[in-house]
């Protein structure tokens, strides 16, 4: 067969530099190192962070930690959510869904609750233990890039390095991308998140739910959430109310009281607030530079797909990026995945996520009623019914977007 690979002109400190140390960049690393391929990590931060964010892992995505051989760990640490339900703030439960109408489709058929800091430390523990190629540089944060066609100069914690590939993982606010000048278009939702996480069983509280609840209301839409450690409740801010007072023991208090009544051993182990958006860059490829995850595309939490999608740009480009490495294709294959992955940002993950806020959100009485007609509806129909778990398991996106095959690890 002829070799497709460029033949580099300079010796590179490293093949590939993987711009941050977040879930999708460490992910990205692992797949590469469990491919022969040298990489070092750049992180600007002293440690891994532990910020309770993401926490969703739908099927595909379990499918990749099993090629990658971390899905049994992750299992051990998380929490198997079996079905999830839509319940309107007056009227209750609406819809529950079953993620067992899945069972014939993957070997997971379930979404896994677990904190992506935890996943991260489950991922770099590997790395650390079993690929000593893989360098992670911790407090090297990338302050400066230039492609220098065939490669990049870095400059990371004050230091100036080379890479043959950078592949930027490095999170919503990425450096690379504004390095790069890469437009970053599409829009920002009026209202905010208010996150609280709490130590208690919620589920006492309120009777019926399951470990994961979609909850319209006009005026303030909710996720509630469990995950191994504490429920999270994820509450709309109107844009009226500033992330100040939206932290406030008064404002919490309130919507702690609206949700649940006057509850007054319930444990609150965080409060914070995050606006969201809908956005994506131009190209997730820009010469030697290819941008992942959030550097790439953020959107909205409902449905817990932002991060999923990130580990599935990870993986896919570290089956494209390696072939190119070993001579098997052409630098055509990681134009076709900067198309492949933006596509599947945008026509899926952008839709589903918008439609189902929107839904959420929805103020017109008739619109509100008419989606509940339909949610109903969908749940009481098999056909439909998995149709629509294909779709919110991520399993469609998967196979409309060609995914790699992800065999055991």
């Amino acid at each position: 067969m002829r070799s497709h690979r460029r033949v580099e002109s300079v010796m590179t400190d490293s093949e590939v530099a993987v711009i941050g140390a977040g879930p999708v960049g460490l992910t990205v690393a692992l797949a590469l190192a469990r491919q022969g391929v040298p990489v070092t990590v750049f992180e600007q931060d002293a440690e891994l962070s532990t910020e309770w964010r993401a926490s969703t892992f739908h099927p595909p995505t379990i499918e990749i930690a099993r090629h990658l051989g971390v899905a049994d760990a992750m299992i051990d640490a998380g929490l198997v959510a079996p079905r999830y339900q839509v319940r309107d703030r007056r009227d209750g439960l609406i819809a529950e869904f079953d993620f067992g109408v899945l069972a014939d489709e993957t070997e997971y058929p379930y979404r896994l609750q677990l904190e992506q800091y935890k996943y991260t430390q489950i991922i770099r523990g590997v790395l650390e233990a079993d690929h000593p190629h893989v360098t992670i540089r911790m407090d090297a944060g990338v302050t400066g890039l230039r492609d220098m066609g065939d490669h990049v100069a870095l400059t990371a914690g004050g230091a100036t390095t080379t890479a043959g590939w950078v592949l930027a993982a490095d999170g919503a606010s990425s450096t690379v991308r504004k390095s790069l000048g890469c437009p970053f278009e599409g829009l920002t939702y009026e209202h905010r998140y208010l996150v609280l996480s709490i130590d208690y069983p919620i589920e006492d509280l309120l009777p019926g739910i399951c470990h994961v609840n979609y909850i319209a209301d006009p005026a303030e839409h909710l996720l509630v959430l469990r995950v191994p450690d504490v429920w999270r409740v994820v509450v709309s801010v109107p844009p009226h109310v500033d992330s100040d007072e939206a932290v406030s023991d008064s404002y919490v208090c309130a919507r702690l009281h609206a949700l649940f009544g006057e509850q007054p051993g319930l444990v609150l182990r965080e409060r914070k607030t995050y606006s969201v958006h809908q956005r994506v860059v131009d190209s997730f490829r820009h010469g030697r530079v290819l941008l992942l995850g959030d550097a790439a595309h953020i959107n909205s939490p409902m449905g817990g797909m932002g991060l999923n999608s990130g580990l599935h740009d990870a993986f896919d480009l570290s089956v494209q990026l390696t072939a190119f490495l070993a001579g098997e294709v052409d630098e055509t294959a990681l134009d076709l995945w900067a198309t492949r992955r933006r596509k599947a940002a945008v026509e899926t993950v952008q839709r589903i996520t918008h439609r189902t806020t929107t839904a959420l959100a929805e103020q017109d009485e008739q619109e509100r009623r008419r989606f509940q007609q339909q949610m109903s509806e969908m749940a009481a129909d098999p056909e439909r019914a998995k149709a629509w778990m294909l779709d919110a398991a991520m399993i469609s996106n998967a196979r409309a977007y060609d995914l790699p095959p992800r065999g055991r690890g």
